[in-house]
């Protein structure tokens, strides 16, 4: 509480002091173009294909999503360098948008009820996956020797086998066909852990690539706004025919919850970054913790 107090007036003394405003703007100069540029996008599409249902929260969710994958891919190409970038995340993330992308084309019981459900919502979907899968072709192929097998070590049984099973054992079925149900289920559990390689990364790695932190930050809202509105829609989840799927909904807050659980530290330590008008590339320095 005392740690957070003093962020508060650090931000404070920010605010009011013109020259340091200005230097915390030019330090987090290219992270404001990029927040900016996201947030004027995201009003633009609200205005022009949304009806305004509270439903457009899984929409945003994915636009903010799909922007952090393209900030990647296009800092990975432009640097002619996949350093920082765990190769593990970003191929659970191939698994996750290919598997949500089989229940929701086909599909339609996972999607918005919002107008931006007709397409947008399948739409920017699909490009994260191209984005995702655009990362993987860039680490292991065109950028290989850029990247470090040492330091992303995550073991891959630790988020495949038991996000599956429980996908299996808890499902909804609002597409009222088990595989494409379970894919979507799968998708979501498997996304809530889909970050803890790049967080191994980051406590390896001798430095942090302010992208990457940028990232996991957008990551991070995405599955907050994905979360409120689960949380006020999960019961729509559950299922009385049988008892395991009558606690379906349950699941679905539970792991989605429980990645804000494990982003948040690493969110508090961004916010500290910002707030202080450091280097997010500083977020694991012994002066941030």
């Amino acid at each position: 509480f005392r740690r957070a107090m003093v962020d508060f007036e650090t931000v404070k003394a920010t605010l009011q002091d013109p020259e340091k405003l200005k230097l915390w703007m030019t330090t987090h100069k290219g992270a404001l173009r990029a927040w900016g540029g996201l947030m004027l996008l995201a009003i633009l599409i609200f205005w022009f294909f949304s009806d305004g249902d509270f439903s457009f929260l899984l929409t945003l969710a994915s636009l903010i999503s799909m922007f952090g994958f393209l900030m990647v891919a296009l800092k990975v190409f432009s640097a002619k360098s996949c350093k920082g970038v765990s190769l593990i995340m970003s191929e659970a993330y191939v698994v996750v948008y290919l598997c949500r992308l089989c229940s929701i084309i086909p599909y339609e019981g996972y999607l918005p009820y919002d107008k931006s459900g007709d397409w947008l919502y399948q739409t920017v979907e699909a490009l994260s996956f191209c984005l995702a899968a655009s990362i993987v072709y860039l680490i292991r192929i065109q950028f290989a020797e850029t990247y470090d097998p040492t330091l992303d070590t995550f073991n891959r049984i630790y988020l495949f086998p038991p996000t599956l099973v429980l996908a299996v054992l808890f499902h909804p079925s609002l597409n009222a066909f088990m595989p494409a149900d379970i894919c979507w289920t799968f998708a979501l559990y498997l996304e809530s852990v889909t970050v803890l390689p790049q967080l191994v990364l980051f406590q390896k790695a001798a430095e942090v690539e302010d992208f990457t932190v940028h990232f996991l930050a957008g990551q991070a809202l995405s599955k907050l706004l994905s979360f409120l509105f689960w949380v006020s829609s999960f019961t729509e989840l559950n299922d009385g025919s049988s008892h395991l799927k009558s606690y379906v909904g349950y699941w679905v807050i539970i792991m989605q919850l429980l990645q804000l659980v494990i982003m948040g530290d690493f969110v508090y330590q961004y916010i500290r970054c910002l707030s202080q008008g450091v280097s997010v590339s500083h977020i694991l320095s012994s002066e941030m913790v």
